[in-house]
């Protein structure tokens, strides 16, 4: 693990430009998934991240198609449910960003966003 965090911080990012792999991007979510707290800067850093990796730097980029999409779920999902700030954060961008997002993807936001809105009340 601690290589794979090294790599990516040593890989250059200038701009909208992210060098990562899959591999890189799994590490960052199972890091994710372990933290109890994550601190609103971490949230930014894997929901900016991320989603610029997912949507730009993807094939095909500036979408998000179904394998992208089930890539995303494949790794955020828990039950039906979003756990993670982050995670949540990198829903949202990616579906902010893209210029076509599928409608199983908006449904699960908005899903994942009336539970928050529920458990909030």
């Amino acid at each position: 693990m601690k290589e794979v965090m090294s790599g990516l911080f040593a890989k250059p990012v200038t701009g909208r430009t992210v060098g990562m792999s899959h591999d890189e991007a799994d590490a960052l979510l199972a890091i994710d998934s372990h933290l109890r707290s994550p601190s609103p800067e971490w949230v930014e850093f894997i929901g900016e991240t991320l989603s610029t990796w997912l949507v730009e730097h993807r094939a095909p980029a500036g979408i998000v198609d179904d394998a992208k999409a089930r890539w995303l779920l494949d790794r955020i999902d828990a039950g039906g449910e979003v756990h993670s700030p982050a995670a949540l954060a990198l829903l949202r961008r990616c579906c902010v960003k893209a210029g076509q997002v599928p409608n199983t993807l908006i449904r699960y936001l908005r899903a994942q966003e009336l539970r928050l809105r529920v458990a909030e009340t």
